[in-house]
C-alpha cells in the first residue's frame, strides 16, 4: 500500500527525525541514527490470463538515517537505504541488495533542500490504496518519474496547513551517473480539518530525446471519521511517446474504514484513452489489514481486485508485514 489518502501522509511529510516510526539506535550530544525495516511476503496470484500463484517479497528493505543537530534552526541529514527484495526473488546467489535511496540535506526550520538519489514531488501524489496496483497508480507512477538518481529536491510547510515538495533531476550522463533523462516536478499539498487536497506537475525529457511531454494531476481527501474517502485524476500529453492518438488519463476512487484493528478498503481505477473509448480499462479492488493490537506494526492483510480486460481473471494476494 505505497500512498493512502493525503491527509495521512501530510501530518508526517517534515518530520524533523526523520524517518517516520525509525528507531533510534544511537543518540549522543547532537548526533542521531536511526533504523527502519519494512518487510512483506505474500502468497500472489496476479491479475491476468493463466497467472500462476507465487511467493512475492514486496517489500524488504532496511533505511537508515542519520543527523547532526549543527543549532536551534539547522539540522544535517542523510538517508542510505537498501532493498533485498531483488536478492530474494532470484535464484542468483549472487544477487546482492539493491540501493533504494541515497542523499544528503539540510533542514532549516520548515524548510530541506536535499540531494541525491531518493522520490521526486510526483511520488506524493494520488490517493490509490491498493496493496498491489491493479492497472496502475496514476500517470506520474506510469508513464513519469517519482524518484531520480540525480535530484535536487526541496521540501516546505506553511502554517501546518500547505506542504510544498519541488524537485529536478539532472541529466546527467557521465562515467560516474547513469544515462537518464531529466525533468522537474511540484507537488501542493493543503490539508485542512479532514478535508484534503493537492495538485501535481512534471515535465519529462526522455533521455536521447529532443522532445518533452507534461503529465498533472489533481486529487482530493476527505476524513469522516469512520471512513477516509479520497479521489484523484491525472493526465499525460505523452501520446507521441506511448504510440497514442490523443492523451492518456487515470482515474481514481478510494475508501478506507476502519473497525477495531481491521481496515477494511476498496477502489476504482479507470484508464483512458482520449480518442478510443474501447480501449479503457476499468479495474477494481477490495481488501482488508488487520494489525495486532499489543503490535501494531505486525500485519496480516488479503486482497482481490480484477479488470475488463479481455481474458482476465481474478487475481489475489494473502501476506503479512513488519515495520519497525
Amino acid at each position: 500500500m505505497k500512498k493512502l489518502v493525503i491527509g495521512l501522509v501530510l501530518a508526517a511529510f517534515l518530520a524533523v527525525a526523520g524517518p517516520v516510526n525509525a528507531a533510534t539506535v544511537f543518540k549522543k550530544d547532537n548526533f542521531t541514527y536511526k533504523i527502519k525495516g519494512d518487510w512483506q511476503i505474500q502468497f500472489r496470484k496476479e491479475i491476468g490470463e493463466d497467472e500462476d500463484f507465487d511467493v512475492e517479497f514486496d517489500d524488504l528493505e532496511i533505511k537508515n538515517y542519520a543527523a547532526y543537530k549543527i543549532n536551534d534552526t539547522l539540522t544535517a541529514f542523510g538517508g542510505l537505504d537498501f532493498g533485498f527484495k531483488d536478492a530474494a526473488d532470484k535464484s542468483d546467489s549472487d544477487e546482492g541488495p539493491h540501493l533504494e535511496e541515497a542523499y544528503l540535506g539540510v533542514k532549516v526550520n520548515d524548510f530541506k533542500l536535499m540531494v541525491g538519489k531518493t522520490d521526486s514531488a510526483g511520488d506524493e501524489f494520488g490517493v490509490e490504496q491498493s496493496i498491489e496496483a491493479v492497472i496502475a497508480e496514476d500517470c506520474f507512477d506510469e508513464f513519469g518519474a517519482v524518484e531520480g538518481d540525480d535530484l535536487i529536491k526541496i521540501e516546505t510547510q506553511f502554517a501546518d496547513m500547505v506542504t510544498v515538495v519541488a524537485a529536478y533531476e539532472i541529466a546527467a550522463d557521465s562515467e560516474k551517473s547513469d544515462e537518464n533523462g531529466e525533468f522537474y516536478d511540484i507537488f501542493v499539498g493543503l490539508d485542512i480539518k479532514g478535508f484534503s487536497a493537492g495538485v501535481a506537475f512534471q515535465n519529462m525529457q526522455p533521455y536521447g530525446s529532443d522532445e518533452d511531454y507534461n503529465i498533472w494531476g489533481i486529487q482530493a481527501g476527505y476524513d469522516a471519521e469512520f471512513a477516509l474517502f479520497g479521489v484523484d485524476y491525472s493526465e499525460t500529453d505523452a501520446e507521441d511517446f506511448l504510440g497514442e492518438d490523443g492523451d492518456v488519463a487515470i482515474f481514481n476512487v478510494s475508501v478506507a474504514v476502519p473497525v477495531d484493528s481491521f481496515t477494511f478498503g476498496a477502489g476504482y481505477v479507470l484508464l483512458t484513452y482520449d480518442d478510443d473509448d474501447e480501449d479503457d480499462i476499468n479495474g477494481w479492488y477490495l481488501n482488508g489489514i488487520y494489525k495486532f493490537p499489543s503490535a501494531k506494526k505486525v500485519s496480516l492483510f488479503a486482497e482481490v481486485g480484477d479488470t475488463d480486460e479481455d481474458d482476465s481473471e481474478m487475481g489475489f494476494l494473502v501476506g503479512m508485514r513488519i515495520k519497525f
